[in-house]
């Protein structure tokens, strides 16, 4: 039996002197913080990590990563993502749907645009570059904020075999099912460079990562 789901609240002080990444997005927030995770336990590097109410903390974690649903509170209409106060922002694909609960999609949007507005002085804001709301929303200019871009990882396909290429052109094989999902695997590269793991070090994991 699962140990009882905990609110946001009971969260934060758990995490609130740890480097916060919050993965925020409609789609593929799930695949990104996988992709993440493996490579982080591949160099056994500790990381606390917080998802649909549940949390796991290391001993000795500098990170905190945090998938932060879309969900609005019961009584304070403000989604879960903007509640954690972010050092690195990660906005995957953004959809309104009648789902999302929001009174309109201009309501719905302008809650990414205030979570964008949170990133703090220092800190970065990675988003999908092939979303074309993230997009706009990432392109205002905001003081000291450092934006990064991700898209589709570069990869081709040999004998029915699928591999990504480095930047230098090497060959990696991997075990992602679609290959419309290899933009997380961008995002979580990109991402992961700024908690210290390099191109190098992305790459020897993710060969072992199944997704």
């Amino acid at each position: 039996m699962p140990p009882p789901a905990l609110s946001t609240e009971e969260i934060f002080p758990k995490i609130a002197d740890k480097q916060r990444i919050v993965i925020a997005g409609s789609e593929g927030t799930g695949l990104l913080s996988s992709i993440m995770r493996h490579i982080l336990n591949f160099h056994k590097k500790p990381f606390d990590y917080f998802e649909k109410g549940q949390y796991n903390g290391m001993e000795g974690a500098s990170i905190a990563l945090i998938v932060a649903s879309e969900a609005l509170g019961k009584y304070n209409p403000i989604p879960d993502f903007r509640k954690f106060y972010h050092h690195i922002g990660v906005i995957c694909n953004i959809r309104h749907t009648p789902e999302n609960r929001f009174s309109s999609e201009d309501e719905y949007i302008r809650q990414y645009d205030l979570f964008a507005d949170a990133t703090p002085k220092g800190g970065i804001l990675a988003y999908c570059e092939q979303d074309p709301i993230a997009t706009v929303l990432c392109n205002k200019e905001r003081p000291d904020v450092a934006y990064v871009p991700f898209k589709t990882h570069p990869h081709t396909s040999i004998d029915g075999r699928q591999f990504l290429l480095s930047s230098n052109k090497e060959k990696m094989p991997f075990n992602i099912s679609e290959n419309h999902n290899l933009q997380y695997v961008g995002g979580a590269k990109e991402v992961l460079k700024r908690t210290g793991i390099s191109s190098d070090q992305f790459y020897q994991g993710i060969v072992s990562f199944t997704g």
